[in-house]
């Protein structure tokens, strides 16, 4: 009875450990995508941010990042969590992507409270 138990102990601390390395790893691609999708953000700089990220968590073994896109930022960070079964090798990689922040100005305009439409932007140059 005590080995099962043992072993269904070690079982349920690896479960953890991996789920607590993939948090990490998501974690550290969520970083990486914010610097990397900023408005002077780039590719490496999202990758440096998404590496010192993952690298600040020991749970989180051997982190690699990648990151591609140029409108749609992508980061993938690879790793595998620590291993207290033996022969037991998890590894995962956990991704983040979303589209690069730009400027835009509302060229649409809007109404005033008294019902009269506002152009905004070039169209409203004369106006008082």
């Amino acid at each position: 009875m005590f080995p099962a138990v043992g072993l269904l102990f070690l079982v349920l601390v690896q479960a953890v450990l991996v789920s607590v390395a993939r948090n990490v790893a998501l974690s550290a691609a969520e970083e990486g995508l914010r610097v990397a999708r900023a408005r002077h953000g780039t590719a490496a700089q999202g990758q440096a941010a998404a590496a010192r990220s993952a690298r600040a968590e020991p749970v989180l073994q051997a982190p690699a990042v990648t990151v591609s896109g140029t409108t749609t930022i992508t980061v993938h960070v690879t790793g595998s969590a620590p291993s207290i079964l033996p022969g037991v090798d998890i590894g995962f990689t956990r991704t983040a992507r979303g589209a690069r922040e730009r400027f835009t100005i509302d060229t649409r305009g809007f109404d005033s409270p008294e019902g009269e439409h506002v152009p905004v932007g070039p169209t409203a140059q004369g106006r008082p």
